[in-house]
């Protein structure tokens, strides 16, 4: 007689949250793409004052998209998705990569709101606004978005968390 387990899984938990993890980076970078963020070309303008500004959002596209998320993943992978097949690890992996969202909502807060004329001159600013779809929000505030961020870093991986005790 065979054995087949009532559940068959070729994923770990760890597995799913790389697998995740990716695909929910590649809706970052396409969420990002109004905010001109990575538009290198500009740090050989001849105006230095948008030469200035690009270099400012690349570096701080650079450390909110591409750093923090790869420090984020670390954690995730090493404390909070375990090692284990199943679909409890698997939904678990899928919240906790959900978090990473935050990470643009973040970079909203801090490029476009209430300081932008450091990242953006005003034409450039309204142009990213309507790419944004809501130029005229009187709630596009720092600490709004920040906030907001921020919860996702809290909430998914809490689910996740209490996905993989139950």
């Amino acid at each position: 007689m065979v054995y087949v387990p009532d559940s068959v899984s070729l994923l770990s938990g760890k597995n799913a949250l790389i697998l995740f993890f990716g695909v929910y980076l590649t809706v970052i970078i396409n969420l990002i793409r109004k905010y001109r963020t990575f538009d290198i070309y500009l740090f050989f303008s001849k105006d230095k004052s948008k030469r200035n500004r690009s270099m400012r959002r690349f570096i701080t596209g650079f450390i909110i998209i591409d750093v923090m998320p790869i420090l984020w993943f670390l954690v995730l992978y090493t404390f909070i998705i375990p090692n284990e097949p199943g679909p409890f690890p698997i939904m678990a992996a899928a919240f906790a990569a959900l978090s990473i969202l935050g990470f643009a909502r973040i970079l909203h807060s801090v490029i476009a709101t209430e300081k932008h004329e450091k990242f953006y001159s005003e034409d450039d600013f309204n142009t990213v606004m309507s790419k944004w779809g809501r130029g005229d929000d009187l709630d596009n505030s720092f600490k709004a978005h920040f906030i907001t961020g921020f919860s996702y870093l809290i909430i998914f991986p809490v689910i996740a968390y209490l996905i993989i005790i139950i």
